[in-house]
């Protein structure tokens, strides 16, 4: 046989053939007279066995591996690893493509049913998007989109428990709540801008409600007991507060608040512990 009847024979096309000449999976058959290789039966069950193992979803790389083994009954101890380690891997894949099919289902759902596709649990991102859309002033608006980004960003990490995002939507979906904490929005975007020396008051003034805003948020969630398990103190946080927040007057209120809480020392070093 030439190499296009082998190829026709195989399913396969010659270029196919010599791919696999290359990588050594196929032996070069005998050449005639004229130059052209000759192919034998021997050829094409290899070559079938070869397509029969890479259609399973061996790499190439290991598929003559595995052809020989099938073949010597003295490797059957090297072909049970290669198919388990195989198998492994496949199961693997699946599980990471289920998971990821999953996400991708909860975003069309969401979108379907109106609700914004989000990383956040639906009911907090629903809020976050209801108070974005009601807000009048640009600069408010722009405080809870930053503040949806932050959130965002640590539901992605992973670093909180769902309970903390359960608080957060319950704060704000109750009206009076919700209230206290937009007029402290209002007051934290007003500051955006100024030096923290001319509004130094208004720092430490808007620091306290932000504080038992926060303190009611964390403690309910258990996120402080977590934090304080978690991180010893003297460690240096992993994002300095002027990189969350470059402007100056709203960095020294957000770092009055962690020293409020007790989570950061005067040096902006974790404390040892959090007051409840």
């Amino acid at each position: 046989m030439r190499i296009s009847d082998i190829a026709q024979a195989a399913g396969t096309t010659p270029r196919t053939i010599r791919h696999y000449h290359r990588l050594g999976l196929l032996d070069e058959p005998r050449r005639l007279a004229n130059g052209y290789r000759e192919y034998g039966m021997a050829d094409l069950v290899r070559l079938m066995r070869v397509r029969w193992l890479a259609g399973a979803g061996i790499p190439l790389g290991s598929v003559a591996s595995i052809v020989s083994a099938t073949t010597d009954g003295t490797a059957a101890d090297d072909l049970e690893a290669d198919l388990t380690a195989l198998v492994d891997t496949i199961d693997a894949e699946q599980r990471v493509l289920a998971a990821k099919r999953a996400r991708l289902q909860e975003m069309l759902d969401a979108h379907r049913a109106g609700r914004p596709v989000s990383p956040l649990p639906p009911d907090l991102a629903l809020v976050f998007t209801e108070l974005i859309a009601a807000e009048t002033d640009p600069a408010v608006r722009a405080e809870f989109e930053r503040e949806r980004g932050a959130w965002e960003l640590v539901a992605i990490s992973g670093s909180a428990p769902e309970e903390f995002f359960e608080s957060a939507a319950r704060q704000l979906s109750d009206p009076p709540s919700r209230e206290r904490i937009v007029a402290v929005y209002r007051r934290f975007a007003a500051v955006r801008g100024r030096s923290p020396e001319e509004c130094a008051d208004e720092i430490e003034s808007l620091s306290e409600a932000m504080q038992e805003a926060v303190r009611a948020l964390f403690v309910e969630s258990g996120v402080l007991e977590q934090w304080q398990s978690e991180v010893g103190p003297g460690r240096k946080p992993a994002m300095p507060i002027t990189d969350l927040v470059p402007d100056p007057a709203q960095g020294a209120i957000l770092t009055r608040v962690m020293q409020r809480l007790g989570i950061l020392d005067d040096d902006g070093n974790f404390e040892g512990q959090v007051p409840s």
